[in-house]
């Protein structure tokens, strides 16, 4: 590295706040943004409006984009000195509920810091996932602005709502073409700093199964859909054992899995103890490797629902199924050569005095709809221990988010600048 880059790359990272960015981050988790559409106003518009706010305040170019009524993208642009390449910092403002309050030692949007084993920690309901990592990305890029040394290129930030859902701010983001022309994406999420390059793939689906309400005492006079279910779980846990025979053991993401995650019987009205229901709705939450294609699974859980409906056609355990697709999310993968790839591994040697440590996220990101819509090439990266997220007590380490940003400062310079 010669000596003006180095220069310049001390500069930027005098001009990182990093009092200031924890303090912001913060107020970040200060701003209830649970969304829940049972609840008036109970979504990301008041940290959406927040950021907009300073990042306006602060000179970039800025967007509030409503993604559905009161619930806004925040989208943000800072633009080079030079014609070049553009890097997107993406992360989320919702986060999901805290849950039962009085389980929490601290208030879940407090922002407490407290020290624990010699180490200050951020506790509340968003710190690891994301908004702490949310601040960390703005301020490196804020960093890069107020520094005024040459860039290549711009950054933009992605600020999107929904991640926790069915990710219809990042859907919606791609959909109006501010993708469009971005070269790279870091996505900012809790990985421990690791460098996850592949990302398990999400496909959800909902089976109905039918039957015939009658009295618990004279079980035969109806059809219960509640065996029903049993036998689908019994042949959906073959398949599972099938794929991990099939598969193996992923170094990144460990074993494909097919989990039944809700049972509700009957789907309308009140389920009492003495009545056989109408009919039963269960749904799965299946997560993919590479090696699995998420049409041939689909194909295969129909497949079940199929030869069930044959064996069982009629008597008081008929059987008769439907299956819907809910959400699906493929797989995806950033090769270890990719100039963002680089970029970073170079950021966290320079930070952190060691070789990058890759891994693989065990669920999928905004970032899996970038490279499977538009084939950008992201990596999953940023503070916060992996196992923390949703969890009550949830918590950050400052030393650790501070390191991030200065990875992610180090990070664009790198890809953008070509250091």
């Amino acid at each position: 590295m010669n000596s003006s880059v180095i220069a310049d790359n001390s500069i930027v990272l005098e001009n990182l706040k990093t009092d200031e960015m924890i303090e912001f981050i913060q107020k970040l988790v200060r701003i209830n943004s649970v969304y829940d559409p049972e609840v008036e106003n109970a979504n990301e518009a008041e940290v959406a409006q927040f950021i907009y706010e300073f990042l306006e305040q602060e000179g970039f170019e800025v967007h509030l984009d409503e993604v559905v009524p009161g619930r806004p993208n925040v989208i943000a642009i800072f633009t080079g000195s030079e014609e070049g390449k553009t890097l997107l910092f993406e992360g989320h403002t919702d986060v999901v509920s805290a849950g039962d309050i009085e389980k929490w030692d601290y208030n879940p949007f407090g922002a407490e810091i407290v020290n624990v084993d010699g180490k200050d920690r951020m506790f509340g309901r968003g710190t690891n996932d994301t908004k702490g990592n949310v601040g960390a990305m703005i301020y490196a890029t804020k960093a890069i602005k107020d520094s005024d040394v040459p860039l290549k290129g711009k950054i933009k930030l992605c600020i999107p709502v929904d991640e926790e859902g069915l990710m219809i701010g990042i859907k919606d983001f791609i959909r109006k073409g501010w993708a469009d022309d971005v070269d790279a994406g870091i996505i900012c999420e809790p990985e421990e700093k690791n460098l996850c390059l592949v990302q398990k793939g999400a496909l959800r689906l909902g089976i109905t199964i039918n039957g015939k309400m009658s009295h618990g005492a004279m079980p035969l006079t109806g059809n219960n859909p509640v065996w029903g279910v049993g036998k689908v779980i019994t042949e959906l846990r073959k398949l599972e054992n099938a794929e991990k025979d099939r598969l193996g053991k992923h170094e990144y993401l460990g074993w494909p899995s097919i989990t039944p995650t809700t049972i509700q019987t009957p789907i309308k009205g009140v389920a009492q103890i003495n009545v056989v229901p109408t009919d039963a709705y269960m749904t799965l939450d299946i997560r993919t490797v590479p090696g699995q294609n998420h049409d041939a699974l689909v194909n295969q859980v129909q497949g079940i629902l199929d030869r069930l409906m044959e064996q069982y056609p009629s008597g008081d355990d008929k059987f008769y199924a439907t299956l819907e697709i809910i959400d699906n999310r493929p797989v995806v993968e950033c090769d270890i050569d990719e100039p963002i790839v680089k970029a970073l591994a170079k950021a966290y040697t320079e930070v952190m005095g060691s070789e990058p440590i890759y891994n693989g996220v065990p669920g999928a990101t905004d970032g899996t709809f970038l490279t499977a819509w538009r084939n950008i090439p992201v990596v999953v990266t940023g503070a916060g221990d992996r196992e923390v997220p949703h969890q009550v007590n949830e918590w950050c380490e400052i030393d650790d988010l501070i390191e991030t940003a200065k990875m992610y400062t180090l990070a664009a310079l790198n890809f953008l600048n070509g250091n």
